[in-house]
């Protein structure tokens, strides 16, 4: 198990681009992967277990004005759904991938744009040799 593993299986999984993040967005929706601090939580003899947070964030465009609240949650929960997928250890990339935290964003400065980001973190062990 290794990091680039990880996030290239589940950047394929959401259609995410790595970062970094574009000043606007060719296209809508827009998926970007970006890989975060690692943390070791455990070691045994030359195997330690680790935990990498990850933020996904996706922006598209608003239908209307009165739905972008409604609009901006229902990103938010694809986000979740689509990352967390039915396969949990992204084929067996990773011990377990979990949802920390999540948020919406909805400017009020009249553009049409939503958006949403997702925290995870993966737990995953590495051979130190």
């Amino acid at each position: 198990m290794n990091r680039e593993a990880i996030l290239t299986a589940l950047a394929a999984r959401i259609d995410a681009r790595r970062a970094p993040w574009p000043s606007i967005p060719a296209y809508l929706p827009y998926t970007l992967l970006a890989d975060g601090q690692e943390t070791v939580t455990d070691r045994q003899y030359d195997q330690a277990l680790l935990t990498l947070i990850l933020g996904v964030r996706r922006a598209a465009r608003a239908t209307s004005d009165a739905t972008r609240s409604s609009e901006a949650n229902a990103l938010l929960e694809a986000l979740i759904v689509e990352t967390l997928g039915t396969d949990r250890t992204l084929g067996g990339e990773c011990l377990d991938l979990y949802y920390l935290e999540g948020n919406t964003e909805y400017p009020t400065d009249g553009t049409d744009l939503i958006g949403a980001t997702a925290v995870f973190a993966v737990d995953y062990a590495r051979d130190f040799e």
